[in-house]
């Protein structure tokens, strides 16, 4: 990658996938407290991107909006496995699976080519991160009695 502008859109790119998909399993499931906790975690990487977005834009960098084309692959993928009945169980297994090969990337991304300022912008999101795999190992293992 050739600048940290283009390392930051890729993270940004990251966080309209998940949007996207949250976006979409929450629009398979009804209203219940499953639903709620999701969609506070979709409020999180709105969050983020905002904040990424704003970074770049202040510090003289372009920021890209969308997903690109993995992620329209992505949001295609999810629209296929929900053709049927939304499984809460598959949702939260492919929801971690995708939490967690994302800040997998951006992390890697980050550590490799960007600077300890930019770096330090993106801890907060990161840490929300990792809360969120652990929220949604949480969901998965049974520990919240009212899903």
């Amino acid at each position: 990658m050739n600048n940290s502008f283009e390392v930051l859109n890729k993270i940004l790119q990251g966080e309209h996938m998940a949007i996207k998909q949250y976006q979409a399993y929450i629009g398979e499931l009804t209203d219940g407290p499953l639903r709620n906790h999701l969609t506070a975690i979709l409020t999180d990487h709105k969050e983020h991107a905002t904040r990424i977005s704003y970074y770049i834009q202040t510090n003289g960098g372009q920021a890209e909006e969308g997903a690109g084309f993995i992620g329209i692959m992505a949001d295609w993928k999810t629209h296929l496995a929900n053709l049927g009945e939304a499984e809460p169980m598959k949702i939260l297994e492919h929801l971690y699976d995708g939490e967690d090969k994302g800040l997998a990337r951006a992390v890697q991304y980050s550590e490799q080519y960007l600077s300890s300022a930019e770096k330090e912008v993106l801890e907060p999101i990161f840490s929300d991160e990792h809360d969120h795999l652990k929220q949604l190992q949480n969901l998965r293992s049974g520990l919240y009695s009212n899903i």
